[in-house]
């Protein structure tokens, strides 16, 4: 199989140094790749920093994955809040530069959203609207409240049952978690499609796109 990765982002490295990590079950992680041909190559969004478990877990597929680690586009001040809608999503529009018949097969939110507020959500999903077609999938963590505290912390995958996650080695960003009821509002490129409270108060989910 041939794994193909595209980097994207201001830090020099395609994939984080290894650190130590602790593994979490998932009971959704299989869902994302349920009804995806494997049999063509398929395309990956990372928006967080690509691990090595992520990269290992691809290798057994034909994949291209893209890697763009926008929380270090946030922390550059690269899209600020305090920017009009047009001109954020334009900065997205700009950090996906992808060739022009891409199509995303799965993307991997982690807990990105949690991270933009209303307008920077609003922006990301509009300028990822055109990469997506109707099968596309997305795994993100919702939380079951706002008060749902967020750890500084970085997810790959391992299997079709567990992720990694590390803490991260950066200062956390400033976040706001978004109850599920303001993704499906603001993050309108996907709708959630399953969904398991875990023990720290996060939402595992699986959305689907509403591109038609």
């Amino acid at each position: 199989m041939s794994l193909a990765v595209n980097e994207q982002k201001i830090q020099p490295e395609s994939v984080t140094a290894p650190r130590k990590e602790t593994r979490q079950p998932s009971k959704l992680i299989h869902k994302l790749f349920e009804h995806l041909d494997t049999s063509h190559r398929l395309t990956v969004l990372e928006v967080g920093c690509l691990q090595p478990e992520t990269v290992d877990f691809f290798s057994r597929y034909r994949c291209r994955i893209y890697a763009l680690d926008l929380f270090s586009e946030l922390r550059a001040g690269q899209l600020d809040s305090g920017s009009s809608g047009k001109t954020l999503q334009r900065k997205f529009q700009e950090l996906f530069a992808f060739k022009p018949s891409t199509k995303l097969d799965a993307c991997l939110l982690w807990d990105f959203p949690h991270y933009l507020n209303e307008k920077q959500l609003r922006a990301f999903s509009g300028a990822l609207w055109p990469w997506l077609h109707p099968h596309s999938k997305a795994h993100a963590f919702g939380v079951h409240s706002a008060a749902t505290t967020l750890l500084n912390r970085e997810y790959g995958i391992v299997d079709h049952q567990s992720l990694a996650v590390r803490a991260r080695t950066t200062e956390q960003l400033k976040n706001s978690p978004h109850p599920q009821s303001f993704m499906s509002e603001w993050l309108t490129c996907f709708a959630t499609t399953s969904g398991v409270l875990l023990p720290d108060g996060k939402v595992e989910t699986i959305m689907r796109s509403t591109v038609l």
